[in-house]
């Protein structure tokens, strides 16, 4: 199965990585943006390894998420390929990550 990124969720993963390297150096940001990307790549074979979120009730997509170790990442899955909507740092605020879920759908209708 081919798996694809939102342009907004790559952009996610560089900020993220921005905010790891100036907390906690490079290294450290490039083994966050490696585990991220190997965890993406898995989604390939295992589509539906990540759990369904409940949470996003009422949104057209149905969203699984799976979680490294500080990071969520959140795809939908369809017929032909995952499809990445946002990788979010899970220590922040959940609420902040229905908003942008929310943002993001009605930006790719």
């Amino acid at each position: 199965m081919q798996v694809e990124w939102l342009t907004a969720a790559e952009d996610d993963l560089r900020e993220i990585a921005r905010r790891v390297a100036l907390n906690f150096g490079y290294v450290t940001a490039e083994r966050t943006v490696a585990s991220v990307t190997e965890e993406t790549r898995r989604l390939a074979d295992f589509p539906e390894m990540g759990r369904l979120c409940d949470e996003y009730d009422g949104s057209r997509r149905i969203y699984r998420a799976l979680n490294t170790r500080h990071d969520r990442i959140v795809y939908t899955v369809t017929a032909e390929r995952v499809l990445i909507v946002a990788i979010f740092d899970s220590r922040r605020d959940p609420a902040e990550l229905t908003s942008m879920l929310k943002k993001r759908e009605t930006q790719n209708r």
